[in-house]
């Protein structure tokens, strides 16, 4: 997943959200998103929690849309979970 702060959901595509359990086709809140190609709709399901580096978070809010197969993501970070947490980034460069 990439890390957008400019992001205001997490998203996670379809195959995932499958296998996690979720039915986003029959979700009912639908958000729309603008992308690369345009403003496009997107099921919102609300994952009952979602951890990173050993911290979890509890009822976030993702759309469900694939992104593009050359963008090698699997999704996007974005505040839907990181409003849960005081983040600092620490620049290294590198070698």
């Amino acid at each position: 997943m990439a890390l957008d702060t400019g992001a205001t959901y997490t998203m996670i595509p379809w195959e995932i959200a499958g296998a996690l359990g979720y039915e986003p086709e029959k979700a009912k809140e639908r958000v729309d998103m603008v992308t690369a190609s345009g403003v496009e709709r997107a099921p919102l399901v609300t994952l009952k929690s979602l951890s990173l580096g050993g911290e979890e978070a509890e009822k976030v809010q993702a759309p469900v849309h694939d992104l593009p197969p050359r963008s090698y993501l699997d999704g996007l970070l974005g505040l839907s979970f990181l409003r849960h947490f005081r983040i600092n980034l620490e620049l290294i460069p590198y070698s």
